[in-house]
Formats: structure tokens, sequence, C-alpha cells
């Protein structure tokens, strides 16, 4: 194997850690950094290595790489495979399913007697009481944990359930400019009929009911897929949605306009899902319309365009979704290139740069942060408290950051200036934006309802005439959120009148 220099970083963090007692270790690699191979330098380390990963794509996936780089054979511990529990048989590294380990208690058979090292891959996702049980149980048998994962924090910076704070962190901002990533670019396409302002939310989640029926509208659905049509240029493109309903919707506007998009979700049935994946890797659809599947442990380098088309207030979320896009093509770089000439070969490949649109606005309040950044969120505004958590990590021997903060003093580009006019009508507001920078920088627009039909279509309904207001609301056959809102403001101001 030969590693990178961050991947080597990695390993020798992980290993002095452990050297120094430290039972419990987290690192983060972006997405598309090859936490694969640092998984697979610890398991050459390690004496009997238990490799843990939450679902079956990354399983199949991660059993190929082990096996290719490390020259020998990984047991599989999954549903019907076991791994072999007789000492002259059993492997010195054993791959498995989160949830077959979990079931039963599958973890205190004697194929995991006297393993040293537990790796965890994607440690942020579905940390439970059972999981943490599990890992207690081999931390008591003097085994080490490692957790590995591209954002090691949840919601908008808040750290992580059970493991410590992570003993190293290579960023997306670092990959990209080191030359290991394609850089992202961040498209606004503000839907001027479209707002979630009145949408309750708790945390990070917004109300489903109410934001199924705006999401779900047809209009809505229509604009969407205007946009995406008018913007992908029939290459490979991923869009998330919020909701099955509007997936379903979203193709079917989409296949009326004469394309063939496939569609993932997690209810579907797995010869149905595994059908369209595979009309999506062959290249017979260029669209892939996903609901809560594609999230994380989907590599697909060939990727150009992600679309959200549903709010995001996870900043973890929405850092997952933009490294699916991020990787090089497979070819593109080469060991021991320079810095300039990773740059070049990126920038002469047919994949420059990543495509990020977001027609729901998700990305005004996003801010692809550094590592203390997004560890400590008070450090944004505070900087006598960033000065001293990066004090203290240099106490504690975690130079990166020290690095991290020099890369939070470079400039980057210069943010570019709101375009009026791109290629839908008037229905949307398009604007570029750079997703390292502060979302603050991005020109905000009004925000309230606004028409979705008629002669005043795109407007706020705040500045429609009344007497247009009490037509509408006397002709609507039902009280549709838009509806509702109008009969809203007609009341406020015969309030304003009295």
């Amino acid at each position: 194997m030969i590693l990178r220099p961050y991947q080597q970083e990695q390993v020798c963090n992980f290993v002095s850690a452990a050297k120094r007692g430290r039972r419990r270790n987290v690192g983060c690699l972006p997405t598309g950094a090859g936490k694969s191979v640092v998984i697979a330098e610890l398991c050459r380390l390690g004496k009997r290595v238990l490799v843990v990963v939450p679902s079956l794509v990354l399983l199949d996936q991660m059993h190929r790489i082990l096996e290719s780089l490390l020259g020998e054979r990984v047991d599989v511990e999954q549903g019907s495979r076991r791994a072999d529990s007789t000492p002259w048989f059993r492997s010195r590294v054993i791959l498995a399913s989160r949830d077959s380990l979990l079931s039963r208690q599958r973890y205190l058979g004697s194929a995991f007697h006297g393993i040293t090292a537990v790796v965890v891959d994607e440690c942020h996702v579905g940390m439970s009481s059972r999981l943490e049980q599990m890992l207690n149980h081999f931390e008591e048998n003097n085994a080490y944990l490692f957790g590995l994962s591209a954002t090691p924090y949840k919601g908008k910076g808040r750290p992580l359930r059970y493991w410590d704070r992570p003993c190293y962190v290579y960023s997306l901002r670092e990959a990209v400019e080191d030359g290991y990533l394609v850089r992202p670019v961040c498209h606004l396409h503000e839907m001027k009929g479209l707002d979630f302002s009145f949408i309750d939310h708790v945390r990070d989640s917004w109300n489903p009911d109410i934001l199924g029926s705006v999401l779900c509208a047809e209009q809505t659905c229509q604009e969407v897929a205007q946009m995406i049509l008018q913007t992908y240029r029939q290459q490979p493109s991923v869009v998330y949605c919020a909701h099955v309903r509007q997936a379903r919707l979203l193709v079917d506007v989409l296949t009326r306009y004469g394309s063939k998009p496939s569609i993932v979700y997690g209810s579907q049935p797995q010869e149905e899902r595994d059908a369209h994946m595979q009309a999506f890797l062959d290249g017979e659809s260029r669209l892939l319309i996903n609901v809560a599947v594609l999230s994380y442990g989907w590599d697909f380098p060939a990727l150009r365009r992600v679309y959200f088309a549903c709010p995001q207030r996870s900043l973890s979320r929405y850092e997952q979704r933009i490294g699916r896009a991020t990787r090089t093509l497979t070819g593109v770089l080469e060991p021991g290139m320079s810095l300039e000439e990773r740059q070049r070969a990126i920038a002469n490949s047919d994949k420059p740069v990543a495509h990020i649109h977001d027609i729901t606005d998700s990305s005004r309040s996003m801010q692809i942060l550094s590592a203390i950044e997004v560890l400590d969120a008070k450090t944004r505004t505070c900087k006598k408290r960033r000065k001293q958590q990066q004090e203290e990590a240099e106490a504690e021997g975690v130079d990166v950051l020290a690095k991290a903060k020099e890369i939070d003093e470079e400039l980057l580009r210069e943010h570019k200036e709101k375009r009026s006019r791109l290629l839908v009508g008037v229905t949307f507001d398009n604007s570029d934006r750079n997703p390292f920078d502060d979302p603050g920088k991005s020109q905000k627009s009004k925000r309230g309802w606004r028409m979705l039909w008629g002669p005043y279509r795109g407007q706020l309904i705040r500045e429609l005439p009344t007497d247009y207001l009490q037509s509408v609301s006397s002709r609507a056959k039902k009280p549709t959120p838009l509806v509702l809102a109008i009969r809203q403001e007609i009341s406020q101001r015969e309030r304003q009148r009295t």
C-alpha cells in the first residue's frame, strides 16, 4: 500500500494516541479521501482486527478493498455468513455488519475472542445504547476503538455521542486545496414561490406533513423538474428528495418531459432498487432520484452534479451529500504527483469542478467549516474561544488543528455577484457561492409567500392588491397552504384598518 501524506499522518496519530493509553480514537477524513486505505493500514498493523460497517453496500465494497490491499483472507460476519471460530482456520481480520453483530449479541461469539482493535467506519451513523454496549465489551477486553467519518459531529457542530474528540482531522477544504478532491461550486436557485419560513421545525427536523404538502405540490415539482432539465446537461446527477411521494411525482414530471430517471428509496424492494441503480451505473439513466439512501458510503466518481430538492439544516448531511460529487475521476491522480501536478490533472480532466445545485435555499445557512469550527460551533463567532481551542489542541499534540488555523486565514475565491438571470424564468433567483465562504456573504432576497399563477406570478402576496387577494380566496376550492397564507394576509389588513 502507498499511503498519501495525510493518510499516513492519520495512522500515526491513531497509533500515538493508542500508545498514550487513549482507548477511543476518532479520525476525520472527507468523502473520497481514502478512508478504506487507512482502515486497511490499521488492519495490517493490528494483531486481530474487527472492522464494523453500517450497511451491506459498504460491507461488500470494503471486503473487496481489504482483501486486495492486505493480500489475505478477510472473514465476513453478516446474516448467514459467519466468521470462522476455529483457531487454526480463523482469519486475522473480520469484517462485520453492525446490525448482524448486534443481532442476538453475535459479537460475544468465540470468533471474536482476542480482538485487539475495533475499527468503526462511518462512526457518526446509528449510535445507540446497544452499539455502545458492544463497543464497551471490546474495550473492557483490552481492545482499542478507532472511529472514522467524514463528519465526526452531528447537527451543526455538536459532538458525537460516545466518541472522544478527534485525534486527527483532515477537512474537505484541506483535501480540495491540496489537490486530492474536486472543488465544489454551489449554485443557488431560489424559487420565488417556495417559502419554508412558516414550516415548524425542531432542531434539524421539519414538520413532515407541512413540508410534504409544499414539496409535493404540482407547481413545485414542475419548477424543480424544469430547473434540473435545463442545468444537468445529460451528466450523471443525483437528486435528494425529502419524501417518497415527492420523488415519485418528480420522476413522473421528468418522464413526461422525455427523461428516463431512476429512483431509489429505503422501503423499495431490493430487486427494484438494484435494477434502478444498475440502470444509472450503466448510463441508461443520467438522473438518480433518491430518498435517504445515498447520503453516505456511496462511491461513484463519475457523478457530476448534486441537486438539493429538499431543505437541509444538518451540516453533517449537507457535507456528506456534497462529498458524493467531489471525488476525482478514476485514473486522474497518480502516486507521487506534486500539488501543481494534481491541480493541473484535475483542471484538465472531464470533471474540473463538482456542481452543487441548491433548489431549496439550504446552502445560504451552510458553510463547510474548518476542523475547529465544526467541532465547537461557538468558535465561529468568538475568536478568543477559537484561540483557546487551538492552544489546547496544540498542548495535546494535535498539530493538524494548527494547520486548520492557517487554512482559515487563507483568502479563497471572491464570492460571485448574484445573477438576476440564468436559465429558468421568473420563478427563480440564481446565484453562485463558494461553499467554504461565510453564508452571510450571500445576498438574501425578500422572503414570504408568492403567487404561483396568474398576472402576479412570482410576486409577494403582501405586495398585492387586497381586491385581488380576496378574489383568489373566494375562488379557492381547497384550503391549501398558499390560500391560508392569503387569507391570513387579508385578515391582517382588516385588523390594521380597524
